[in-house]
């Protein structure tokens, strides 16, 4: 019974003496590979909300990154293309509703903050890694609808795909609220932005 207990303490002992060593231990954590200063982003949206009319678009945008985490979206714009649903017909010919009544968009632009706090890499069939992040948007965007022009605020998140250090693929999924004067209304009308593209650094460097 004496060499149990006694055997029992050393082992915990040697347990505490290694958990207090490992606490000690400082666990070097990897800095990003890629670091960006200016990006020019080219590619396409949808906009597959509308019930009536899905919009496509070709867009651009420019982007300045303060740090690794944080970037200003200074303006990102696209002009759209509407394709008919066949719904807005069917109401027409069922109901007789006037067509003022449905507003589509027709252009836009935005303007967002972004910050980016995920980073991360990994193998692509154990022979290449890839590196990656993750980032949320918060900003404003302005619309020109059918028959008036809506502004209002614009929240989002999205991913990033490094290529090379000049070039990385991104993906944006976007929800703008544009908020309607009394005088045409006063409601809201909500865009969902889906956006695929290619980024182009400008100056930055590879660590």
């Amino acid at each position: 019974m004496r060499h149990s207990t006694l055997a029992l303490l050393v082992t915990l002992s040697l347990s505490t003496a290694a958990s207090a060593q490992d606490a000690g231990k400082l666990f070097a954590i990897q800095q990003r590979k890629y670091q960006l200063n200016h990006e020019l982003l080219l590619g396409g949206m949808v906009e597959p909300q509308d019930a009536f009319s899905k919009g496509v678009a070709l867009e651009a945008a420019y982007i300045w990154h303060f740090t690794d985490l944080w970037s200003w979206e200074m303006l990102r714009g696209g002009y759209l293309a509407q394709l008919d649903t066949g719904l807005k017909t069917q109401l027409l010919r069922d109901f007789g509703t006037d067509p003022t009544q449905f507003e589509s968009l027709q252009y836009y632009a935005s303007s967002s903050l972004t910050y980016a706090p995920l980073y991360g890499k990994f193998a692509l069939r154990n022979s290449s890694i890839v590196h990656a992040e993750a980032f949320l948007n918060f900003g404003a965007a302005f619309g020109r609808f059918t028959n008036s022009y809506q502004a209002g605020p614009e929240l989002g998140l999205g991913a990033r795909v490094f290529l090379s250090q000049a070039l990385s693929l991104r993906f944006d999924v976007r929800d703008a609220i544009f908020l309607r004067r009394k005088q045409n209304g006063g409601l809201t009308n909500q865009a969902l932005f889906l956006s695929f593209g290619l980024s182009i650094a400008l100056g930055g460097s590879e660590r």
